[in-house]
């Protein structure tokens, strides 16, 4: 159901699909997205594709990381808006704004609770719940369809455009596709811990994850059923786009 059939009460009750239902669980799916990345990051267990690319266009050009990130965001956002409006929104915002910050809060409080030795066990079991988090919580954000991340955006968008083929399907070329462009950035030097095992295990699995949440998780949540993004490009196909 698209917000512009809900009324305005509707909106603001915690009914099945309303504004306010997607409000609150657009904001957890974020909270719970950051948690996920300061697992990982904690237990060195490699970071998101995006992510391990931010980093990398942050080596070469020597801009901090904090910097690239909202840099890198707009481009692709400037790039990715014309073919598909719906990206830009509350979620895009939460996105850009929120989740860098809790990650940075997260971290040392998760550091005061938990003396972690490194090791290469240490190292998967931050990844077994890192990992799982992470895609609930972008799970969750996307489900919404209020805007998020514009490279979170680029596999729903393909999705709907062409859905001959699964969001899972697109997800998955896209981060693999991500990961060798980080690996070329770097020059594939792998001392610096940009891209670790983690990495290229979230390249392989974050697709299949998050469709299976979205599936199981995040479509009750909203109160929705079905698959959205197979309702999103019928309904473009019964209406004209918005010019």
């Amino acid at each position: 159901m698209n917000l512009r059939n809900l009324t305005a009460k509707d909106q603001w009750t915690l009914s099945d699909n309303s504004l306010l239902r997607r409000i609150l669980v657009c904001f957890l799916g974020e909270v719970i997205t950051a948690v996920g990345i300061a697992i990982c990051l904690e237990g060195k267990s490699g970071v998101d594709p995006f992510t391990a690319f931010l980093q990398g266009v942050s080596h070469v050009s020597g801009i901090s990381f904090a910097a690239i990130v909202p840099i890198v965001n707009i481009i692709m956002l400037i790039l990715v808006f014309p073919f598909d409006r719906s990206i830009f929104g509350l979620g895009t915002v939460i996105n850009f704004t929120i989740v860098g910050v809790l990650v940075d809060y997260i971290r040392p409080i998760y550091r005061s609770f938990f003396h972690i030795e490194y090791s290469f066990g240490s190292m998967l079991l931050h990844l077994a719940i890192g990992l799982p988090l992470f895609c609930l919580g972008v799970s969750m954000y996307i489900t919404c369809d209020l805007g998020q991340c514009p490279y979170d955006g680029i596999a729903p968008s393909l999705r709907r455009h062409f859905p001959r083929y699964s969001y899972r399907a697109y997800r998955v070329v896209q981060d693999i596709i991500t990961i060798l462009l980080a690996l070329l950035l770097i020059r594939f030097d792998l001392s610096l811990g940009i891209i670790a095992l983690g990495t290229v295990i979230m390249g392989f699995f974050i697709g299949p994850i998050v469709g299976f949440f979205n599936k199981h998780v995040s479509n009750r949540l909203v109160g929705i059923s079905g698959d959205i993004f197979a309702a999103s490009a019928s309904a473009s196909q019964a209406s004209p786009a918005p010019a």
